[in-house]
């Protein structure tokens, strides 16, 4: 199995930022791990402030045992302050063993990229120099057997252009994907950003929502934003890469014409949430601020998103036509 990344991605390693381990989420826990974590609880003397660590239910899958419990503060009973990241991080569940990768499966190999609501994934956007490839790599989880994605292994290719209604070739793909990859950039603001972006908003699935673009988005635009987009011309090219490599919506929706636009909603998402970010903090772009937005477009794209609506918006959560 050939495993292809984007180059910038390559070097990830986790850094322990615990963001992941912060943000709430109910974290499933395999049966399997249960007896792993109690043994390491047992062997580390891990402090715990929440017990039971476990979280149990009667709706549960039938391979989930509960979930990892949180404090009071929505932190996983796992995380300590002061502490080098997650105590049980040896031996944590599959969700967590998985973020921040994305994959997706086709008859090629496995395409991983990455979220980048998670700090680490965001900061490599910042340290690589030199050009952006597709390049071969590991497997993102060496122990894992089953990794989690988009499975499209037995699936025909992808459609070409909606003006060339037809099935690619596999090598036809691959050109389309380095193309993509190769020339990606998000350029300043567009006239229709909301529209894009509440297309991004409409595919959050209740009760989670996400909120509208803020009032005044072009003066804030054009007084915070611009003057500093062009410095980060190099950070916004790769995170636009990573928007086009890997894309469900190439399976999910009409082909290329559905990962275009699902690039193009993306683009649109993190512009808007750059100008929120300098709208909040009251200050012009810099370096801390873009490191937010591209998180909390990620946040958005990856995590609350409905993956099949942002390919297919006829196919929404609430659309019952």
């Amino acid at each position: 199995m050939k495993f292809f990344w984007l180059n910038f991605h390559l070097p990830y390693a986790c850094r322990h930022s615990g963001l992941c381990c912060t943000s709430g989420w109910p974290i499933p826990v395999e049966h399997a791990r249960v007896s792993a974590i109690d043994e390491s609880i047992a062997r580390d003397v891990i402090p715990l402030t929440v017990l039971p660590w476990l979280a149990t239910g009667s709706n549960m899958p039938e391979d989930v045992a509960g979930i990892l419990a949180l404090r009071d503060n929505r932190h996983c009973v796992f995380f300590e302050a002061g502490r080098p990241g997650c105590a049980i991080h040896g031996v944590k569940p599959a969700s967590c063993a998985h973020f921040p990768f994305v994959c997706l499966f086709d008859q090629r190999g496995v395409h991983v990229t990455l979220s980048h609501y998670c700090p680490t994934s965001t900061a490599l956007l910042f340290e690589h120099t030199g050009p952006i490839a597709i390049v071969e790599g590991p497997s993102p989880l060496p122990d894992v057997t089953m990794l989690e994605g988009l499975d499209a292994s037995e699936a025909l290719p992808p459609t070409a252009a909606a003006d060339k209604p037809r099935l690619m070739s596999w090598d036809e793909v691959s050109e389309w994907e380095r193309d993509r990859v190769l020339n990606a950039k998000i350029d300043e603001l567009q006239n229709d950003d909301v529209a894009w972006f509440d297309r991004a908003r409409a595919s959050v699935p209740a009760p989670l929502s996400w909120p509208e673009a803020p009032d005044h988005l072009e003066s804030i635009w054009f007084a915070m934003v611009a003057p500093a987009w062009p410095h980060f011309e190099d950070v916004l090219s790769r995170y636009a890469a990573a928007k086009a490599f890997a894309s469900w919506s190439l399976y999910l929706g009409e082909g290329v014409a559905a990962a275009a636009d699902t690039a193009r909603i993306a683009a649109a998402v993190l512009r808007i949430e750059c100008a929120r970010q300098c709208r909040v903090f009251g200050r012009p772009l810099d370096r801390e601020l873009l490191s937010n937005a591209i998180e909390q477009s990620d946040l958005l794209l990856v995590h609350y998103a409905d993956p099949e609506t942002l390919a297919r918006p006829e196919a929404g959560p609430n659309n019952t036509a």
